[in-house]
């Protein structure tokens, strides 16, 4: 089953981090996998963390992953029905995603989509978590509540947030200080 997952607001062609992070569990944040994935380019000599072989490579010798062979045009829907318990990860064309008992984890639903292998994740500790609340993940989001006043809400990690109420002339300047200390917005009041 599909469960709908961004854990980085900004950034939404991340699908080698975020399903690492759908595989790793609770303990793991998007900077960290981001460290280790840029990291790694040292060893595969790639330019950026999801180019040439360097997730792949970063899967099987870093995670010290499982490729599994899955039979032909086996979407994405079919391998988490055929998989109900377990961490993988899934190779599409063009695409990874990150499986974690029976449900993927995405920001776009791409149950249909035809899976190449798939990555069997053993080997790292793993603390299960809830993905569906993690939308918010490293997040601000700001909402003018009068004409003077907004409500901005910082949300940490575990879902939860601090709300402060601010003039409505300081929010760019509020959301510009979180941006640079690489927190997603959005902006609730459009």
């Amino acid at each position: 089953m599909f469960r709908y997952f961004q854990p980085h607001v900004r950034e939404t062609d991340d699908c080698v981090k975020r399903s690492l992070l759908v595989v790793l569990g609770a303990d793991w944040t998007y900077g960290q996998v981001q460290r280790e994935l840029n990291a790694y380019k040292k060893v595969t000599g790639a330019k950026s963390f999801n180019s040439g072989r360097n997730p792949h490579r970063y899967a099987e010798e870093v995670l010290q992953a499982k490729k599994i062979s899955v039979a032909p045009h086996t979407t994405v829907e079919q391998f988490c029905r055929d998989h109900p318990s377990g961490r993988f990860i899934l190779d599409l064309p063009g695409h990874w995603v990150g499986v974690c008992n029976g449900d993927h984890y995405d920001s776009w639903d791409c149950g249909t989509e035809t899976v190449n292998f798939a990555y069997e994740i053993t080997t790292r500790p793993y603390t299960p978590h809830d993905l569906r609340n993690q939308a918010f993940r490293n997040c601000c989001t700001s909402e003018i509540i009068s004409a003077t006043e907004t409500r901005i809400r910082i949300y940490d990690g575990n879902g939860n947030f601090v709300e402060r109420r601010i003039p409505t002339e300081l929010t760019a300047g509020y959301v510009r200080c979180l941006q640079d200390n690489h927190y997603g917005y959005v902006d609730l009041s459009k």
